[in-house]
């Protein structure tokens, strides 16, 4: 039995990979989302209510729905089995 140093450290890199993309890179996402909504809010100096950016607006909620397909595709992957299981769906070619 030999241990394969670099096949184990390989895949801890792809672990933190996908930690950091998961764990950092969506929550990043949503919140550039949140700052492209956000953007024209408000008022200009003399008063008066500036339109919002119509591609900010479009971009925000792209990147929303990037962050919604993400999440939705993560539970159904974690719950894989089960619903193969109870309802004989199969998904990710279980």
């Amino acid at each position: 039995m030999s241990i394969d140093v670099i096949e184990i450290g390989l895949a801890a890199m792809r672990v933190l990979g996908l930690g950091l993309l998961f764990g950092a890179g969506l929550p990043a996402l949503f919140a550039l989302g949140m700052k492209l909504h956000a953007v024209g809010v408000g008022s200009d100096e003399d008063g008066a209510v500036v339109r919002r950016n119509p591609f900010a607006i479009a971009g925000a909620y792209a990147l929303y729905a990037v962050v919604v397909a993400s999440v939705v595709v993560g539970v159904l992957f974690v719950t894989r089995h089960t619903l193969q299981h109870y309802f004989g769906l199969t998904l990710f070619g279980v």
